[in-house]
């Protein structure tokens, strides 16, 4: 699935989560990011853990010359998984869409963390406890 779909479904179904008021909408992004996130990390990480190279990346028999299995590069942040062979062929086994909904969302949670913080820093400095 090297597509965008699976990003607005997965996206879709992690706003379930959030539930929209006229004061909680910040605690609502808040939720959908952190999900939205985790989700997209704990899938990312269950995709490069479990990608065996030697069924994942096979040799082209059927070519001539024969291409052979090269190397193969993973890392867990930024997610990446990716088969190389010797004639300069690359395969992603990461979909490309798994990044970027993953910095999205450490993003707009870090955006809306700090604006939690600094509303409640106004609130203090005007004598409203809460």
């Amino acid at each position: 699935m090297q597509s965008w779909v699976p990003a607005v479904l997965f996206l879709g179904f992690c706003l379930t989560f959030a539930r929209v008021k006229k004061s909680r909408s910040l605690v609502g992004l808040v939720k959908a990011s952190t999900a939205t996130g985790t989700l997209t990390l704990l899938l990312g990480w269950f995709k490069v853990a479990f990608a065996f190279p030697s069924s994942a990346c096979p040799d082209f028999r059927n070519r001539r010359p024969i291409v052979h299995f090269d190397h193969y590069e993973s890392s867990y942040f930024p997610l990446r998984a990716t088969c190389h062979w010797d004639n300069g062929e690359q395969k992603a086994l990461i979909g490309a869409w798994m990044n970027p909904l993953l910095f999205t969302c450490v993003a707009v949670l870090t955006g809306c963390l700090v604006t939690m913080a600094v509303l409640a820093h106004r609130r203090y400095r005007k004598g409203h406890p809460r």
